[in-house]
């Protein structure tokens, strides 16, 4: 009997000591998985940010030096969103035509990856072309080439884009104002600060994105702008914000243009920005303005080059 008692106290000892045993086995194949998970995370966000970092670098080369138009002052600023790869197919531009005119571009090409970056610089560098070469045509004629271009050339694009051109007729310039004309392929729409510091949106009937039907007919719109007039051009980033309507951000944009319309303009884009965005986007963000200076007064020095 003291024999059976003695392997059982044995057995029980080798139970416990081999519970104990599995249990730290267990405890060491818990502690390197969680090891190797922290690896494999780690190494993740590392690729993220590469790959971050070179689409932005990317984008950011395409994203030229804006012209200098003769007593006009153009300005841009461009954010990428503060985390993950969202970086996106935002951009901006302005090109100053043979004829005097300066047109200007906004623009978001659908995705958030280092695709959508490169897709953005084919659409940009077609965009260009058509504007430079073909400066008699109209915002909507440009698009709706682009349109066409854009199947023709194996493109595999959609994107939101706004053309808006300022040009001047001799009796505008006897009148002392410049004539907005503009077109837009599903773009939101501008914003207009006055001369006397009321901003509004220059809202239209909302047209296709591009790449989505070559033969969109589009439409052309003008205004009149007066000196002391600023024109805000501005990608999604800027003002569209989670359960909250269009609507209301972009009533949201034209009070914070209204009460900042008395800034310089790169203060006016800061706080635009500082208002709207915060430090931490949400969403790559592309901001182009143009403020027009009165052409009977000498230049301004960030109006335009010294001689013409």
């Amino acid at each position: 009997m003291a024999e059976v008692g003695s392997a059982r106290a044995l057995s029980a000892q080798l139970d416990a000591e081999t519970s104990q045993f599995l249990a730290e086995a267990g405890s060491e194949r818990a502690r390197a998985a969680q090891g190797d998970a922290e690896t494999s995370e780690r190494a993740v966000r590392v690729l993220l940010d590469q790959r971050r970092t070179v689409a932005h670098v990317l984008q950011e080369a395409m994203l030229t030096r804006l012209p200098q138009p003769d007593h006009v002052h153009l300005l841009a600023r461009y954010l990428p969103a503060a985390a993950g790869e969202q970086v996106g197919g935002d951009w901006y531009d302005a090109v100053v035509t043979g004829d005097g005119a300066t047109t200007l571009v906004i623009g978001d090409v659908t995705g958030h990856d280092i695709h959508a970056a490169a897709t953005m610089g084919q659409l940009r560098s077609a965009l260009r072309t058509l504007i430079w070469a073909e400066p008699h045509h109209t915002p909507a004629q440009v698009l709706a080439r682009l349109d066409t271009a854009i199947p023709a050339l194996a493109l595999d694009a959609s994107a939101t884009c706004l053309l808006a051109r300022l040009e001047q007729s001799p009796a505008h310039a006897d009148a002392g104002l410049r004539r907005l004309r503009w077109s837009s392929a599903g773009h939101l729409p501008p914003l207009l600060i006055g001369p006397d510091g009321h901003a509004r949106l220059l809202s239209t009937e909302p047209e296709l994105l591009l790449g989505f039907k070559p033969a969109t007919t589009r439409q052309d719109h003008t205004v009149d702008l007066p000196p002391g007039s600023t024109l805000v051009l501005y990608t999604d980033g800027l003002v569209e914000r989670r359960r909250s309507h269009l609507s209301d951000d972009l009533d949201r944009l034209a009070q914070v243009a209204t009460t900042h319309a008395d800034l310089d303009l790169p203060d006016l884009a800061d706080a635009l920005v500082h208002d709207l965005v915060g430090d931490h986007p949400s969403d790559d963000t592309a901001l182009l303005l143009a403020r027009l200076h009165p052409e009977d007064r000498p230049r301004p020095p960030e109006a335009g080059p010294a001689t013409v």
